[in-house]
């Protein structure tokens, strides 16, 4: 990556965790778009400050914002002012503010294998096309989007600056998994990373959700194991019951948060947030993520029904041996008393 001292800028970071304090704050995040946009309310979730701070960080002034997004999400975010946002330190802040940024929500009892981290490089130091500017950096621009120090080759790059939204003459945004290039003279970048932080809160949910149904899965394989080998006790009928409820109430869960935030996506039409936000929806893979646990859930419906048939069938044999042997006894009983009465009558 070749360094460049031209291009100043703002490089914000930040982590969306989870976490189960009940964080006490009432200011809401107030954000000014400058973008024409719909007045619909209750589209974007709401975002509450929890906490402002500075802090020095090898020499940069870092300002931090907490902010909590109910339920129990929380969000830490670090920006910097930089003199070359194109440079090859900028690798090295970008670590040093996620590590903040992590130690931060820590604080708040945030879970260390669940949080989604991202980081958007915002620029608006420029006269006239930034494909101007990015033409001539755009082997800096991907190696920052995707983390890489090593000089990309040319097909990559183009690859990597396809995913990309120009909505006037003078702007331009460039999203990755790992991050997003905004350029925009008039500095509107509040609401981009609001898009940003929303998305990567999604991501989080879904990793949750398909970790608990994981979990569920593997439950249910070993108790389908245990009802095929005939080992599993009368009193599970009532978890197999409670297990079929509680996935029906996920599903359940799970297609109205969806079709919530499809509806919210398309009370927004076609205006730029809803097209800036349909292309980080395409590369996070949130569609893909729904599609994934949808089948998951498919699969713990199969598995459940044919514990629950299985059950039904051995429950059913017992019953059946059970009348069985009753009838034995009886017969036995009558037996006894007819040679008794023998005996009796000798």
């Amino acid at each position: 990556m070749v360094a460049n001292s031209a291009v100043k800028g703002t490089l914000v970071s930040f982590l969306v965790g989870i976490t189960e304090l009940n964080v006490d704050t009432t200011e809401i995040v107030g954000i000014k778009k400058q973008k024409s946009s719909p007045s619909y309310p209750d589209v974007i979730p709401t975002q509450m400050v929890v906490k402002v701070a500075k802090k020095i960080i090898e020499t940069r002034e870092v300002n931090f914002l907490v902010k909590f997004c109910p339920p129990g999400i929380v969000i830490v975010e670090a920006s910097v002012n930089l003199e070359s946002i194109l440079d090859e330190c900028v690798f090295d802040i970008k670590r040093n503010l996620l590590v903040e940024c992590r130690t931060i929500l820590w604080e708040y009892h945030g879970d260390p294998y669940f949080d989604e981290e991202y980081s958007v490089y915002c620029v608006s130091d420029y006269e006239g096309d930034p494909e101007d500017v990015i033409s001539g950096y755009k082997g800096s621009i991907a190696g920052l989007l995707k983390t890489e120090r090593i000089p990309l080759d040319e097909e990559e790059i183009s690859a990597t600056l396809q995913y990309h939204i120009k909505y006037s003459q003078d702007d331009f945004t460039v999203v990755e998994w790992d991050g997003a290039f905004v350029f925009d003279p008039r500095g509107d970048f509040a609401s981009n990373i609001e898009l940003f932080e929303i998305a990567n809160l999604q991501l989080l949910k879904l990793r949750l959700l398909e970790h608990e149904l994981e979990g569920r899965l593997e439950k249910a394989a070993r108790l389908l194991q245990k009802t095929t080998a005939k080992k599993i006790p009368w009193l599970k009928s009532r978890e197999i019951r409670r297990s079929l409820r509680e996935i029906i109430q996920i599903r359940t869960e799970s297609i109205l948060e969806f079709a919530a935030t499809e509806r919210n996506i398309n009370l927004i039409g076609d205006w730029y947030s809803a097209r800036l936000f349909d292309l980080i929806t395409k590369k996070l893979h949130l569609e893909k993520w729904k599609t994934n646990i949808n089948k998951t859930l498919d699969a713990l419906e199969d598995i459940y029904s044919m514990i629950a048939e299985n059950f039904s069938m051995s429950f059913s044999t017992t019953l059946e041996f059970i009348m069985a042997f009753g009838w034995f006894a009886l017969l036995m009983g009558y037996f006894l008393l007819f040679f008794l009465e023998l005996v009796y009558k000798k």
